[in-house]
């Protein structure tokens, strides 16, 4: 339960850094996400796939150690996203 909400605040936190970001002229690496963002727009694009993770993660894996995993990665990305505003 605990990862799961880690999981759900490293996705808003995501979410907000990249908006963030974006706006303070940086850019996406994430070819897949930026071909998202210029068909459905930015917030579009991250309220939808983001919502959906979500879901999909807390009915189907909230407690499995993949959830662990994707906290990681989410800790990463989103320090990540936080170098890149500093830097803008």
């Amino acid at each position: 339960m605990i990862a799961f909400l880690l999981f759900i605040l490293l996705q808003v936190a995501d979410g907000w850094t990249t908006v963030t970001a974006l706006n303070l002229g940086g850019r996406e690496a994430n070819p897949i996400m930026e071909w998202f963002f210029k068909r459905l727009g930015v917030v579009e694009t991250l309220l939808t796939l983001k919502s959906l993770t979500i879901i999909l993660f807390g009915t189907v894996l909230y407690e499995h150690w993949i959830v662990w995993a994707f906290v990681c990665l989410y800790t990463i990305v989103v320090i990540n996203n936080v170098m890149a505003i500093r830097k803008l």
